[in-house]
Parts: C-alpha cells; structure tokens; sequence
C-alpha cells in the first residue's frame, strides 16, 4: 500500500504534554512500556546495547527518539514486537507507523492489538472484503447505477437543491434515459436537450420546469408499457411527492414511497416509519423554537455591557451548537431529511461556531449580525423528508426484522453499507450511518444506552460486527472485517493533550466498483470536540478515471488550503472545474479558501525516507504512559 507523505505529516504532528509527560523541549518519560501479554514483570529493564539486533535499528530509533538512549520495555515487549517485525508482512516503514500509533494511543504492547492496528491500516480495503462476502451472500454491485423514474427523480431533486448546474443535470437525464422503456427513453432525451438550451438562454427556471415535467411524464408512460412491473402505480405518485410533501398526509406518503421497493403491502412497517417520520417533524419544529429562544437570549446578552454578558453569550452559543450537533448526528432529524435541510443545519453550526470565534476576538457588533442572521435562517426552515432516506431507512427496518437469522441480518447490513451514499448523499449524517453501520460505534451506543440517553436497544446489534461476532462460524474474510472495525476504533481513541488523531475507511461504491475513501484527521480539541477551523484531513481512494488520488485540506483559524495530489499529468485540467463549486460550498460553510494547489501524489524516494525520519522525530514527544483498558465511548 503506498502512503502519501501527508498522511505522515497528519500522524507526525508534535503534541505538548502536562506534568511529567513528554514536552516539546524533549524531556523524556520515565515510564516504563510493558507488555500485556500474560503476567508483567515486577521490574522492566532498558534494552542493552549489545542486544540491539532483537529490534531493527528503526525501531530502536524510534523508541530512543521518545524515551533517551536507555529504552525501557519488558523483556516480554521486545519479544512482542521482534515476533510483529519477524512474521508480519508490509514494509518496515509501515511497522513503524504501527508501532507509533500503537503508543501515541497509549495502548498496550501486544500481539492483539498490534495486530489489528495493523490490519486497520494496511490490510485488505473494507470495500474488496465486502465485494468479498458479497459472493457468500448473493449482493451484486455491479448494477447499482441502475435507475428507475424514481430514484432518477429524486437524484434530479438532489442535485438541484445542491445548485448543480443545468447542463450538468441534463447530462444525467440523457445519460439515464438509455435504461428506459422506449417511450420514456424519448421524453427523457427531449427534455435533456431542451433544457440545455434553455441553459444557454441562462433560463434555468424554465428548465428546470422542463425536467420535472418530463420526469412525470415518463413516469406515466412507465407504467403503460412496464406492465406486470410490481410498484408502479405508487411509483408515480412517489414522483409527486419527490418535489412536495404536505404536513398531515404523511401515511399516504410513506405508503407510497415504500410501494417503489414493493414494501407497500406491509401495514406495520408503514405504521413504524410513519410514527417515527411524524416524531421527526414535531422534533424539528423544537429544535427551531428552541434554537431561536437561544439565539434570542445571545443578542442580548452580546448587547450588554460587560464582560459577564459576553460570557453568557458564548454559554448560549455553545449550548445552540450542541443542540444542532445532536440533530445533525443523533435524531432522527437529518436521518429522514433531504440533504437541503441537513447543509442547512450544518451551515448554522458552523456558522455559530464563527460568532463564538468573532466573540473571543472582541468583534461583538458582527458577531451580533451574524447570529442575528442565523436566528432568521433557522425561522425560515421547513421539515421536508427524503424519499432516498426514508426509502433506505425502510429498507434496513424490514431486513432486521425481529426473528431473522444473523446471516440474513449481516446480508441487509452489508447491502445497507454500500447503498447508505446512493444518489451521491454525502452528508455528515450519512458518514455517521456508514460508520454505524460498520460497528465502529457500537460501544459508544451501549454505553449512552446504559446511561439512559435515547437509544433504541433493538437496533444496537444491527451493525457488520456486532453481527459477525453473532455468527457461529466466522469465515477469514468476516473476521478480517470485523479486526479492520475494531483496529480502525483503536486508532480513533480520544488522545491526551491538545490534539486529536483519527483514522477511518469509508467504502463507496463508484459506478458499480466499491473502493476505500481513506480518511486521516488531525485537528486541535475545541472543548473535548474537533476544531473544525484548525485542523488537517487526509483524503485518499483510488478510482478507474482518475487512478489513486489524495486531498488534503489543511485549515488554520477558518483558512483552507486545498491540494489535490495525483500523478496524472492532466489532473489539474479534469478537475479545476469541480474545485470551483467545491470551493464555493465550503464557503458557505465557513471556510475561505485561500489556496488550491496540485501537486504528484507518490513522493520520491530520498522524500520518503525524510518523512519517515521526521515521523520518528516528530511522533516522538506525544508519547504519553501506557494506560491500560478499552475507552468504551469511542
């Protein structure tokens, strides 16, 4: 696996430490690593120079860098890690980074946890495992760009409510039109090249109008000559409801939006998701009030004179920020809402988060306007579910019925997995689900289930490892999974001191190929959260257009730098016309992006070889003492 010096750079990144642990001026911890394997020694002993071949020269390096010349292990540990360096395979350099993330996490030396760190960062991509399983369970990715009326028409209502250009939204509906019965592949063609014109006259309304129409249309025409097609009498009224759903019919809504996956004749589930869809609109409506309530009362305490107004300010702020952080992640709020509504609270908070920062600044007149237009923003919004979300939800309700097999449970959430970011629904939410649905925080769940917080018990096992644990026979590629979950949670352990360090996969599937969207995050601690304005993110998948291809987004007090790095010699000129929308979106989200650059992803090798000693060297002094135990909120 080749690594980019970046993702280096994001896990090299020094971190100060209190009381008697490490400190940027070099001053080393006494603290003795010991191993967990079986009883420790009372006493550890520093590693003789003589015995210096038990370890590589790198590792020595490495473990001198950060605790002196006189390494402290037990002699349990050198064997440990002479075993990891012996017998498993991948690159020195790739040992080393183990090895580092193991103790910047403060995680026992073992073989078990050596193990999975490693397959969490240099096994077998999750998507290759899964396309893997795939075959066991009958899942085929290959036609997932398949589309019926319906789900084109509500990838249309996407991508319009995302301010995707006209031309860009007839290219899809021509594009998709080859799929479709022959009446319908005409309408469709028709309407793309009308649309295109009306583009040119920059009459986009007018286009717009031309699309939805032709989309209904199609629909009718659908069902005239698709007889003997299950569900397309409701798929036409799912259109309908694509672009409109009116408050008080939401069971004939839901009926019809689960008529297109044939769920129509089954009353109790639409009784279910209606319940909880109505519960998520009345929800919305608190979260408004109490939002503009909060508001309300920062104004006027920025008003007052002092600096406890001020400080009851931020107080109001905070609280307004954790309220919409839990809508956005938590309820059931942006789980059913378009993706319009879920960048609109996303906007909000980021938003507010600036105010807090205007604040700290002494700028109180604009942080005032600023949280006086958030207030009205939020006043404004309307509750308004998506048909993709609702229908995906469904979905996985009816496969985790109560009394299914575990294999057939790992079935629907293996399918739920590759399908949560259909019609390119790429939103913090769905990067939740999809980390959910892994297991990556199925312990965090249990435990804010035993602390009371609202979390469904019957949906707490319903995620690819908890259900794999389940199974009574665990095949190689199902517990390669479930090491790469439970690893990747290892490495996204809360650190001490200022910084934050994690790492995470994400399979997407692209044109019927699932492939890894690698995520590397490090970022300062803003009240025990990411700092969304000081942080680096690592973004690296490997496509059949492009190749391997890595983003780095590197943000300092709001400031974004963005470089793209891919060794194709025309990757500037395929993608700048993307990054000009990408750079208008993060401005709305409160970014500025001061820079976008390009640059060759694979760095040489005398390039290398400096990132891996600056690694060692860097890596060095965030070293803190082994603590031993699982952080069950991870």
């Amino acid at each position: 696996m080749k690594i980019s010096n970046d993702i280096a750079k994001i896990y090299g990144t020094v971190q100060e430490q209190k009381g008697s642990e490490a400190k940027l001026d070099g001053a080393k911890t006494a603290s003795s690593i010991k191993s967990s394997e079986g009883q420790c020694p009372a006493e550890t002993v520093s590693i003789p120079k003589n015995h210096s071949s038990a370890l590589p020269p790198e590792i020595r390096q490495a473990l001198e860098a950060i605790f002196g010349k006189d390494v402290p292990l037990d002699k349990e540990a050198v064997q440990i890690l002479k075993t990891y360096m012996d017998k498993f395979p991948g690159s020195l350099d790739d040992k080393i980074q183990v090895i580092q993330n193991l103790l910047s996490k403060e995680l026992d030396i073992n073989m078990t946890n050596l193990k999975l760190v490693h397959e969490a960062l240099f096994g077998r991509e999750v998507g290759e495992i899964i396309k893997e399983l795939g075959k066991d369970y009958g899942i085929s990715f290959e036609n997932t760009v398949a589309k019926d009326i319906g789900s084109l028409a509500e990838e249309v209502k996407s991508l319009l409510a995302q301010g995707v250009s006209l031309n860009k939204i007839c290219d899809l509906l021509e594009s998709a039109a080859s799929d479709m019965s022959p009446r319908a592949k005409i309408i469709l063609t028709k309407a793309a090249n009308e649309g295109r014109q009306a583009a040119a006259y920059r009459m986009d309304d007018l286009g717009q109008k031309i699309i939805i129409k032709a989309l209904k249309d199609a629909a009718e025409e659908d069902i005239e000559e698709g007889a003997g097609k299950t569900g397309h009498k409701t798929r036409e009224s799912g259109i309908a409801s694509t672009f409109e759903m009116k408050e008080g019919a939401e069971q004939e809504y839901i009926a019809s939006v689960l008529g297109t996956a044939g769920l129509s004749g089954k009353n109790y589930m639409v009784t279910e998701v209606t319940a909880r869809l109505k519960a998520a609109g009345q929800s919305f409506k608190e979260l408004k009030r109490d939002v503009a309530n909060n508001l309300d009362m920062a104004v006027r305490h920025i008003k007052e004179s002092g600096a406890s107004g001020i400080n009851n300010a931020r107080i109001d702020l905070q609280k307004t920020i954790d309220s919409l952080d839990k809508a956005i992640l938590k309820s059931d709020i942006a789980l059913f809402a378009d993706m319009k509504l879920e960048k609109e609270l996303v906007k909000a908070d980021s938003q507010l988060q600036k105010a807090k920062t205007l604040l700290d600044a002494g700028e109180y007149d604009k942080a005032c306007k600023l949280v006086e237009k958030v207030k009205t923003t939020i006043e404004s919004l309307n509750w308004k579910p998506s048909n993709t979300r609702v229908l995906h939800f469904a979905s996985l309700k009816e496969g985790f019925e109560e009394g299914k097999s575990p294999e057939n449970k790992l079935k629907t959430a293996l399918k739920g997995l590759t399908q949560n970011f259909s019609q390119e629904d790429y939103t913090p939410r769905k990067v939740y689900e999809a980390l959910r649905m892994l297991g990556g925080d199925h312990e965090g769940e249990a435990a804010r289930f035993l602390a009371g917080e609202n979390v469904r018990e019957e949906e707490l096992h319903n995620n690819i490892k908890s259900l794999i644990f389940k199974l009574s026979e665990k095949g190689n590629p199902m517990a390669e999974l479930a090491q790469k979950v439970t690893g990747s949670q290892l490495l996204n352990r809360t650190d001490n001191g200022p910084l934050q360090t994690m790492f995470f996969a994400l399979p997407l599937t692209i044109n019927g190929n699932v492939s890894d969207m690698k995520v590397y995050i490090n970022s300062k601690k803003d009240e025990k959260k990411l700092d969304w304005q000081n942080c680096s993110i690592f973004f690296l998948i490997d496509t059949k257009k492009l190749g391997e291809t890595g983003v780095l987004l590197q943000a300092s007090g709001g400031n974004l730098s963005i470089t793209v790095k891919n060794d194709r010699d025309d990757l500037k000129e395929r993608v700048s016309p993307l990054l000009m929308g990408f750079k208008e979106n993060l401005r709305e989200l409160g970014y500025e992006v001061s820079n976008i650059g390009f640059a060759r992803l694979n760095a040489k090798e005398e390039e290398k070889q400096m990132t891996s000693s600056r690694m060692i060297n860097t890596a060095a002094n965030s070293i803190n003492p082994m603590k031993k135990g699982f952080d069950i909120k991870i």
